[in-house]
């Protein structure tokens, strides 16, 4: 995909034409919000912008015909994220601004999208008529808090696609102009611990009071990545064959629930004991 890249990177026409046309394609709006964020964290925030806009007119589109906000939000968030690591030069700073598209979705849905969230209840319910066949007694106890989880789910989905495209781009900027950077950025990737304490907040919070459980997956979503970002790391740190990465995504794709929980578990941990540096120290 480095192509794509170096041929957006040709002129504001390239880039233009490349975002609208990931944007316009259903599934594929995550490049066009790569191309953006790379114009912007390699050219500056104008020029960026003038990307941004053309590239959000097929997100209008796809609102006016189908009240889809998806291209629309992923794009604007990391249109965000990359302005925010290009004035801070700090990827954990443009982790934590991922917050903001997660609860924009959630937050936002409802209102500005009624036919999909439409489709969300007809889910919530489902899902209830299955609890209360199989668990009657907890059936009455989960209503409240079933349409909130798929709420946040909804957003910490699209939350993981914008910061997917940010990762993407700065790939791409270290890939075509300083090779190798984005590596040891990456495998370094530690949260503040502020937002790790307002996570573990959130997530307290949250598992008593179904007001509060759509926070929950929006703001353990960068936690995931700091997560994945440790496994990077350690693979890197003892210089193991690739071949441990490659059993490490198999296993997140067939055992995701698990590994989801076990990536932000050990990145807590990492943010409090700092366990890279230890096994640093150690070699």
């Amino acid at each position: 995909m480095t192509g794509i890249a170096r041929y957006a990177m040709q002129g504001p026409r390239q880039a233009v034409l490349l975002a609208v046309l990931f944007a316009a394609i259903p599934l594929l709006y995550w490049v066009s919000a790569a191309i953006v964020s790379l114009v912007m964290l390699r050219q500056g925030l104008e020029k960026g912008i003038n990307v941004l806009l053309p590239a959000l007119l097929p997100g209008v589109a796809w609102y006016a015909m189908q009240q889809e906000i998806t291209v629309f939000v992923v794009i604007l968030g990391s249109a965000l994220m990359a302005a925010v690591l290009r004035a801070s030069v700090s990827l954990p700073k443009a982790m934590t601004m991922a917050v903001v598209p997660g609860f924009a979705i959630a937050l936002l849905l409802p209102d500005l999208s009624p036919m999909w969230f439409e489709i969300l209840q007809k889910g919530a319910d489902e899902y209830q008529k299955a609890i209360t066949e199989t668990m009657p007694e907890m059936a009455e106890a989960l209503r409240p808090w079933i349409l909130p989880m798929l709420l946040g789910g909804i957003a910490a989905m699209l939350q993981l696609f914008a910061i997917g495209a940010v990762l993407l781009a700065r790939h791409w900027q270290s890939k075509l102009y300083n090779p190798g950077g984005f590596n040891k950025e990456f495998h370094e990737l530690r949260l503040p611990m502020w937002y790790v304490a307002a996570a573990v907040l959130i997530l307290l919070v949250g598992g008593s009071d179904p007001q509060w459980v759509m926070a929950v997956p929006v703001v353990l979503v960068p936690l995931f990545v700091m997560g994945v970002s440790f496994v990077h790391g350690v693979i890197a740190a003892k210089q193991l064959s690739s071949q441990w990465l490659m059993a490490f995504y198999i296993s997140l794709l067939f055992f995701l629930p698990y590994m989801y929980a076990l990536l932000i578990l050990i990145a807590l941990m990492d943010s409090v004991i700092d366990i890279r540096k230890r096994l640093k120290d150690t070699a």
